[in-house]
């Protein structure tokens, strides 16, 4: 059935609408109709402090001078009360599922959060929702949300201090790297204790939201795979495992000729990371070690945040942020 897609705001204030094959409807998280409009950076992302660029608030290596990654967005609040706090609702982005709930502040640097699942997406992304003041009490680990449903309400809540003035929604979309993420958190022995299940931050890998969002409203993709298969690849890597490799069977669009008796593989990846395609390796029969770099794009990770590979001796040897990826796909 052909479904109107629907990129709708708070107060019936509607970006576009167009017909998919595939459909499905966006919506923006906040009530700020700022990015809609075409408006700049300063009109709805929070910037990490007053003498900061807005581009602080924005995805990718934008911190520390480009040494530190950021996974979502940062979006401040158009509505405060006397004292500064934010009341700006929180909306889902899309029709999905509850998938965790984090209600205890001090739990992680997200503070509380809500994580939905899209199944009706190709591939099924997830969206994140963090530093809330409050969750919805109506949501449950798989309760169903529809588009533009209210979740929560905006806050500055985290393991660290995010002050009042700073409130914000930080917000994600991506894919989940692997239904096993305690079994690799239990290995590397961290002295935290992982409360999130599957839905820790290691094991989420995003898409820039903004970028998402753009080309929904150039009407450039019907599912965001299209939008997957145009990214960059960034780095070919090959890899041994005899293990079940969960993302392929969650997301199949991006594992074609999936084979589960493969134990060569090869990944494509895409800035930062973010799998885009894993197949088995065809017509080899060995791999002398683990992971074996095929390709890499110097230029496309300009900045030196979350580099996935290491420059040593005229070859290129994985980093750490490369292998802890390769060990949550493929397992350890």
């Amino acid at each position: 059935m052909r479904c109107t897609l629907l990129f709708s705001f708070i107060f019936l204030f509607f970006f576009q609408a167009f017909t998919s094959a595939q459909g499905y409807r966006l919506s923006w998280p906040t009530p700020n109709p700022s990015f809609a409009k075409g408006l700049g950076y300063s009109t709805f992302l929070q910037k990490t402090g007053p003498d900061k660029e807005y581009a602080s608030g924005a995805f990718g290596c934008v911190r520390n001078n480009g040494y530190k990654f950021h996974e979502g967005v940062d979006l401040f609040p158009v509505r405060r009360d006397k004292v500064g706090k934010a009341e700006d609702n929180i909306f889902a982005s899309m029709d999905g599922i509850v998938a965790h709930i984090n209600k205890t502040s001090s739990y992680s640097s997200y503070g509380k959060y809500i994580v939905l699942e899209h199944p009706n997406c190709k591939p099924a992304l997830y969206s994140l929702y963090a530093h809330l003041s409050k969750i919805s009490p109506k949501l449950n680990i798989g309760t169903k949300v529809t588009v533009a449903e209210e979740i929560g309400v905006m806050g500055n809540t985290s393991s660290f201090r995010i002050p009042i003035s700073r409130s914000h929604l930080h917000f994600e979309i991506g894919l989940r790297l692997s239904n096993s993420f305690q079994q690799w958190f239990d290995s590397k022995k961290f002295k935290t204790q992982n409360r999130h299940g599957n839905y820790s931050g290691f094991n989420l890998v995003g898409i820039d939201p903004l970028h998402f969002f753009a080309e929904y409203q150039k009407k450039s993709f019907k599912q965001p795979l299209d939008l997957i298969k145009n990214l960059p690849v960034i780095l070919k890597v090959r890899v041994r495992s005899s293990k079940t490799v969960d993302f392929a069977t969650r997301y199949p669009e991006l594992c074609p000729n999936y084979d589960p008796q493969a134990k060569i593989w090869d990944c494509s990846m895409g800035p930062y990371g973010i799998p885009l395609k894993i197949e088995p390796a065809r017509s080899i029969t060995s791999l002398d070690k683990k992971i074996q770099i095929l390709s890499y794009d110097l230029h496309g990770n300009k900045k030196p945040c979350r580099s996935l590979v290491i420059r040593q001796g005229g070859q290129y040897t994985p980093s750490e942020q490369l292998k802890t990826y390769i060990e949550l796909l493929f397992g350890q």
